[in-house]
């Protein structure tokens, strides 16, 4: 046990989810008790939430890779609800898709059809599938509707819509439009539990879940500034530019775990959250020799995603975003609206970016052949524009951006808890049940922090004689309509 009147919790890493930790510890009455701090080596908190300075347009922010979450992500909606940070972000309720050979068209699920049904009318506005595609579809949500997620997850995405009959067509300008954007990679590599996952919670199961959530707000503001801030103001010790070498035991007959930094500062913890990407944790751990039985994760692995920042001589559209479908592009986001009028200090400047996940058929291009192909599929997509002209460009690619949630990841992701009673984990790649979202960095957040809580166990009882037990700290799914409980099995 430790000897402590108070305990520390220390938190390695301020990406979201030890953003999410920190929050999720601070709203429980136990942790009034608890000192915590949050360890990042960068000089912000955010990790990949977060923005470069644009030096050809007065240093503005502007977002490494666009960020979106949905309505099924209740997690991350309801963490920047508590923390007054929700008004930052702008609700969509329809999407427009673009195919070179169709043109632009809305897809808008029904407000008053119940779910799963709203989606028909959606489905059929997709002039780029036809009839017998549509019937194919159709057929496979019916099919992944009355199929459980455990027996799906030893198989790919690609050999089970193969099998659920799907033409290589509807793959291609279905399937893969959805799913690549939302798990990162390619149909052959991801497993169809973590798929059905995103068809189901994110829109099968309710008239929301689809609803898509874009940050008006640059990230590094968001993630990087005001929920830090949020986070000092209820007590929260926020460190940046702190770097954690090593975590191992104190041996000094507390218990406690020696947290050792940069320039030889030691603190001493109660707890250790490592909440930062799992190649970080397996090299920390390693260098560490703490025995905390994850000695797998580097049988993770990652996907890439690439985001193209585009500076050019006049706006291509008014559409805040385009789901791209038969071009390289896969997304593209025009100016945000905090960057204001055009999104430049200069007139004729114009800020759009085009978002591509996962390996695709330029990964082996140069950055310029790459912008010229892009500027090409989108001038086509968008002539009303007139011919735009890039004036300057970044390719952003991170190449360890998700982890791959192929069927083999199932088996070796791991929970917020290891083997050493004082040391968890968090990060969007703990086993949450969702991909690597936002979402599951807020889960595995919360996972930790009621982890820590409940070791310590019930608070005392108070002056009305109460005991007040740790709950999880989790939030539950979006709540389904009768009609989705029925037809959608667990």
């Amino acid at each position: 046990m430790v000897d402590s009147a108070r305990r520390h919790v220390v938190i390695a890493g301020g990406g979201i989810a030890g953003l999410a930790c920190a929050e999720a510890l601070r709203r429980h009455p136990v942790s009034l008790d608890i000192d915590v701090t949050i360890l990042e080596s960068r000089r912000a908190t955010g990790g990949r939430a977060g923005s470069f300075r644009d030096p050809g347009d007065d240093g503005r922010d502007v977002d490494y890779c666009q960020h979106v979450t949905m309505g099924c992500c209740t997690n991350l909606l309801a963490m920047l609800a508590r923390v007054d940070l929700l008004d930052r972000w702008t609700r969509y309720r329809e999407l427009t898709f673009y195919h070179p050979d169709h043109g632009r068209m809305p897809f808008r699920s029904s407000r008053w059809l119940p779910a799963p049904l709203h989606l028909s009318g959606a489905l059929s506005g997709l002039r780029f599938l036809n009839p017998a595609q549509r019937r194919e579809i159709r057929r496979a949500m019916w099919m992944l509707m009355r199929t459980s997620t455990n027996r799906l997850i030893d198989v790919s995405a690609e050999r089970w819509l193969c099998e659920a009959g799907q033409s290589e067509s509807s793959r291609r300008c279905f399937w893969d439009v959805i799913l690549v954007s939302a798990l990162g990679d390619v149909c052959r590599r991801v497993s169809m539990a973590a798929a059905r996952k995103v068809m189901m919670d994110g829109f099968a199961c309710a008239r929301d879940a689809g609803d898509v959530w874009v940050p008006n707000r640059p990230l590094s503001e968001i993630f990087g500034v005001d929920l830090p801030d949020w986070l000092r103001r209820v007590g929260v010790q926020v460190r940046t530019g702190t770097t954690v070498r090593a975590v191992r035991n104190a041996n000094d007959g507390s218990g406690r775990v020696a947290v050792e930094l940069a320039g030889d500062e030691v603190i001493l913890a109660s707890d250790v959250v490592l909440a930062m990407p799992w190649n970080a944790t397996r090299r920390l751990l390693d260098s560490s020799g703490l025995p905390t039985g994850h000695d797998d994760l580097d049988q993770l692995e990652s996907s890439p995603i690439t985001g193209i920042h585009l500076w050019l001589d006049r706006p291509l559209t008014q559409l805040p975003h385009v789901v791209m479908v038969g071009t390289v592009s896969q997304w593209l986001f025009r100016e945000p609206l905090w960057r204001g009028g055009n999104g430049s200090s200069q007139p004729d400047r114009h800020y759009h970016q085009v978002v591509i996940s996962g390996r695709h058929s330029m990964s082996g291009a140069t950055r310029s052949d790459m912008v010229d192909h892009i500027m090409m599929e989108l001038n086509q997509a968008f002539p009303e524009a007139g011919g735009a002209v890039c004036l300057q460009s970044r390719v952003v690619t991170d190449p360890n951006s998700v982890f791959t949630v192929s069927p083999s990841s199932y088996r070796v992701r791991p929970t917020p808890m290891t083997s050493h009673p004082r040391v968890r984990i968090a990060g969007d790649w703990v086993q949450t049940g969702w991909p690597a979202t936002m979402e599951s960095a807020v889960i595995s957040g919360a996972m930790a922090a009621s982890s820590i809580l409940d070791a310590i166990g019930p608070k005392p009882p108070g002056p009305s004689g109460k005991v007040d037990r740790t709950e999880s700290l989790v939030q539950p799914a979006i709540r389904r309509g009768l009609l989705a409980r029925v037809l959608i099995r667990p």
